[in-house]
């Protein structure tokens, strides 16, 4: 099941007219004509919105250009497909001239083509043997095939999503972010979920403020809210936070669900 992303004006201008909407994980084309659109001029849209999504961040280091340049099959496959759009309405100008816009969802079978190669996650905070629920060894390598688990005492809260703030550090989406400690290592990530909700989802969604998080599906009334210390990578797009919040965000089955399933939101200016 889909989950649905507010409608937020995250928007960042690429190319002319066209846009990227981080929130509503969407790429918004703006055409001033007149008429309807015909079969060319649907080509032309699917074009703009490829050359507006290849200007967007990937990740903390490549944009979506530079990913697919290096990925040619994936670039030549995005090329190919038929993108689907909606059409979101027309204005008419003051000078006579006709817009209209044009919506072209990322998520499904253009976010799953780009998805990143993963790696096994690493758990950060206290780890406990799968088994028996006992206390790991500190700094003891797990053998083969065994994947430790949060090391649980008493009641565990159970929240209904994880929500970093990260208000006034001039934060700038991506595609596939990342929440990260200040020695670099992994809290919330591509490595943290399934595959499947990744593309039909995309990692987290972003909101302008906390009603808007804590009234969506996404991020739910009760999150878990973990303020970020400062952004990180080429493109400011991975969040910095302390040990002890990745710690908590570690710390239980339930959390790491959470994770599981992209129920992650960042708050942004």
């Amino acid at each position: 099941m889909r989950l649905v992303v507010p409608l937020l004006a995250v928007l960042v201008a690429l190319a002319g007219a066209d846009s990227l909407d981080y929130a509503s994980q969407s790429i918004i084309v703006v055409t001033f004509e007149t008429g309807a659109v015909n079969a060319q001029g649907i080509a032309a849209l699917n074009a703009r919105a490829l050359q507006a999504l290849k200007s967007a961040s990937y990740d903390r280091d490549w944009t979506v250009g530079s990913y697919l340049s290096s990925h040619s099959l994936v670039e030549r496959r995005l090329e190919r497909m038929n993108l689907a759009s909606r059409r979101l309405g027309t204005k008419y100008l003051s000078d006579g001239t006709v817009s209209t816009g044009y919506e072209f969802p990322l998520t499904g079978a253009v976010l799953g083509m780009m998805l990143p190669v993963t790696s096994a996650p690493r758990l950060l905070g206290r780890t406990a043997c799968p088994c028996c629920g006992q206390p790991w060894p500190e700094g003891e390598e797990p053998p083969p095939g065994v994947k430790l688990v949060p090391y649980e005492t008493g009641t565990v809260p159970e929240y209904s999503g994880i929500l970093i703030d990260a208000k006034g550090l001039d934060y700038r989406p991506a595609l596939f972010p990342r929440v990260v400690t200040e020695s670099g290592d992994e809290v919330i990530g591509a490595d943290f979920a399934k595959p499947e909700q990744l593309a039909q989802t995309g990692l987290v969604g972003y909101f302008y403020n906390r009603t808007q998080a804590l009234t969506s599906d996404r991020v739910g009334s009760n999150p878990l809210i973990v303020r970020a210390l400062s952004v990180a990578g080429t493109n400011s797009c991975d969040l910095v936070i302390s040990q002890a919040d990745a710690a908590k965000i570690h710390g239980s089955k339930a959390n790491l669900d959470l994770l599981t399933r992209c129920r992650v939101g960042f708050l942004i200016d």
